[in-house]
């Protein structure tokens, strides 16, 4: 990635996270809402379609708007770690899975305890496919190339790794906490705005693990929205104690994806850095 200008850096991210933001909020607001009239005469979809479908247009406004910027400076999406690492590739997808779920196991024993998160039952067979797809290659590849891959990559031209993190992984709670937390109480958007940024700095650090490449951030990411999805949970953060335990279960899981990613690091070595 090429150093840039404070001035020209600042613009560029002010501007890319304005318009992804937009950009979401509208497809949110408007696609959706045209979907159903259009192809179902204007009946609700069921819930988990709908969700499906909102996601897979959050990914496809995070690769896109990357891309655009990219060409713009006449850069490749490799320049974002956005490149299949044929020694690691195939290792980094699949461990990314047990490190998930591992992560998410304290994470869920909070929520339970504190009675914010409830599961609805496992999806079926057609709707574990479509989630998987659209956790993994939606979510986890359009959110990780927005905010680590061109956001962290962007600052870290100007700034330490761990001044761009913080930001990077601040604005991913906040882009979280403009979509989700409107038509909340105060206590959800503090829960939603804090339990990102505190997954956001893992991801980060497990870029940085990897040299910069994210498929492993990607894999991480998308299958811990998958354990999720797929036996459809729903939040609720009805009390301040509610919202500060929602905190503590996500830093707790984001400690867990820290310490695994470590270990996993220290076990296989040096990696050769993704130019």
């Amino acid at each position: 990635m090429r150093k840039y200008a404070l001035s020209d850096l600042w613009i560029r991210i002010i501007l890319f996270f304005a318009i992804c933001t937009v950009l979401i909020f509208s497809l949110q607001s408007f696609v959706l809402p045209l979907i159903e009239t259009v192809f179902f005469n204007g009946t609700s979809l069921p819930e988990t379609l709908s969700n499906n479908i909102i996601r897979a247009m959050n990914g496809v406004v995070g690769v896109g708007l990357v891309y655009f910027f990219l060409r713009f400076d006449r850069l490749q999406m490799k320049a974002v770690g956005l490149e299949w690492d044929e020694k690691k590739g195939i290792e980094w997808l699949l461990i990314g899975i047990p490190i998930a779920f591992v992560a998410l196991i304290p994470t869920v024993i909070l929520e339970l305890l504190f009675g914010i998160v409830t599961f609805s039952g496992l999806l079926d067979l057609i709707g574990i496919v479509l989630t998987l797809f659209v956790t993994v290659i939606a979510i986890g590849m359009g959110e990780e190339l927005l905010f680590r891959g061109y956001i962290q990559r962007i600052l870290q031209t100007s700034y330490s790794f761990q001044t761009s993190a913080v930001i990077s992984a601040f604005l991913f709670g906040l882009l979280h906490f403009s979509l989700f937390a409107p038509g909340g109480n105060l206590f959800s958007m503090v829960a939603i705005l804090f339990s990102a940024f505190s997954i956001g700095l893992s991801l980060s650090y497990t870029f940085k693990i990897t040299k910069y490449n994210l498929i492993l951030p990607i894999s991480i990411h998308g299958f811990w929205d998958f354990f999720l999805f797929v036996f459809q949970a729903e939040f609720v953060y009805e009390t301040l104690s509610q919202a500060l335990m929602e905190i503590l279960a996500s830093v707790a899981g984001a400690g867990v994806i820290f310490y695994l990613v470590y270990e996993y690091q220290k076990r296989k070595g040096p990696i050769e850095e993704t130019q």
